[in-house]
């Protein structure tokens, strides 16, 4: 089998802005680039004026987190997928350009928690998709806050385990798909009785810290059988994230310190008769560095099994590979283009009518705002190309542009473009040649 690394980002962000000066992307490891990326965010503003701001007067209708994010990772090549937002929790999936057209079934979820499931201050937002035959499904949660709250946490992962179901069969619900990852400020506390905040603070300085998971209430729900006992997680080597104050890395005595912020995980192994998938977490740590909120982020890297080309073609993987190859050296400004796409035959059975091309700035590494779409053609031109038509007022900008196909439910991507430049066509200078030969 082949192998993907997955990079994992929780944080609660307090309600507060970005600085000019945070590298949100500082969270990915050094040494490596992983393939895939996905972030949670907690308590990102959700006022009235950041939801105008965001949907309205922004041209990607992300928050400034997202968008923030999605900026700096564009330098690393990467190319954002799917988010979904719950009010103030947003998850985000991003990958390498080069794993775009492997992205099958893609599908979100959510399942609100405030107020007994009438209000998304408090929830679980979801992404699950197939990536080289295997399905994953990443959870980003905001659960009850406060140490007394316990049991409202522990009841509020039963429902978001009966409420986040998915449309393919096989994978309807979030435990059985082969990779799971929860992740989020799950807000769980040290036992109340045990330790005070001036016992906990001293622990800490003292890397005392196993003391303290001892009574960490997550921890004790997991071995009781609980919440979360179907999913693992290798215990913080890292100092509580939550509560400092802002600006510092002094905890504040408002509240008792704890690692309220956690990233879980789980593969089933068995999930197929003659392969056995894997997965390793390679670090689980926090970023001290980060100063923005009274949490600070924590991150997780993982490496995963995937299935490889021969492997596939063996166990008959369906679409596991790029089906649409698109053929585009530029296009011309301000007049109509016709681009082509080939389908290999053996693949024409995965196309579907409403299928849709979408066209996207390629600056903006976005797939959820495109700037224009057609419709696929329903039957090939020639052979096995299919010709586009753009009229006029689609490229209309200098600059580089990509093209992506979209299956008719929008959750498979079936072929993604390398970026293409648009310019103005050359002019001939038929006059100029004219006036030479007179003289």
């Amino acid at each position: 089998m082949d192998e993907l690394s997955v990079q994992l980002i929780t944080y609660n962000v307090g309600t507060f802005s970005p600085r000019q000066t945070t590298k949100i992307a500082s969270l990915l490891p050094e040494d490596s680039v992983p393939d895939i990326v996905l972030v949670g965010f907690q308590e990102v503003d959700a006022s009235p004026s950041a939801l105008v701001v965001e949907n309205v007067l922004s041209t990607t209708g992300e928050d400034e987190w997202t968008s923030t994010f999605r900026s700096q990772l564009a330098s690393k090549g990467f190319i954002k997928i799917r988010t979904i937002k719950l009010l103030g929790i947003v998850l985000s999936l991003f990958c390498l350009e080069k794993h775009v057209p492997h992205l099958r079934g893609l599908e979100t979820q959510y399942t609100r928690l405030g107020l007994n499931g009438y209000w998304g201050n408090k929830g679980t937002v979801s992404v699950r998709f197939n990536v080289y035959g295997v399905s994953v499904c990443v959870l980003n949660s905001h659960l009850a806050a406060h140490d007394h709250q316990n049991e409202m946490r522990i009841m509020s992962y039963d429902m978001v385990l009966g409420g986040h179901t998915y449309s393919n069969e096989n994978t309807s619900a979030i435990m059985y798909h082969d990779y799971v990852f929860w992740m989020g400020d799950l807000n769980f506390r040290l036992q109340e009785g045990t330790f005070s905040f001036e016992e906990i603070s001293m622990k800490v300085s003292l890397n005392e810290l196993q003391d303290l998971l001892e009574v960490d209430q997550l921890t004790q729900a997991r071995k009781e059988g609980l919440a979360f006992s179907e999913v693992d997680e290798t215990l913080p080597q890292f100092k509580p994230t939550f509560k400092l104050k802002v600006g510092t890395d002094v905890y504040d005595a408002k509240r008792r310190p704890a690692w309220t912020d956690r990233i879980l995980y789980k593969v089933n192994t068995g999930n197929y008769d003659d392969v056995k998938l894997k997965l390793t977490q390679q670090n689980y740590r926090s970023h001290p560095e980060f100063y923005e909120s009274d949490h600070k982020p924590v991150s997780s890297f993982f490496r995963i099994a995937v299935f490889s080309n021969k492997l596939a073609d063996q166990l008959l993987l369906k679409a596991f590979h790029p089906v649409v190859k698109f053929h585009i050296d530029e296009v011309y400004l301000d007049e109509d283009n016709v681009l082509v796409y080939t389908v290999d035959t053996k693949d024409m059975r995965y196309l579907r009518s409403w299928d849709w091309i979408g066209v996207y700035r390629a600056d903006t590494f976005n797939l959820e705002t495109y700037l224009a779409f057609l419709w696929a053609p329903s039957h090939p031109a020639r052979d096995n190309a299919y010709e586009l038509y753009f009229d006029e007022n689609v490229f209309i900008r200098s600059g580089k542009y990509r093209l992506a196909y979209h299956s008719s439910d929008s959750r498979d991507i079936l072929g993604i473009s390398p970026p293409f430049p648009a310019r103005v066509r050359d002019l001939v200078p038929e006059v100029g040649v004219e006036a030479s030969e007179e003289l």
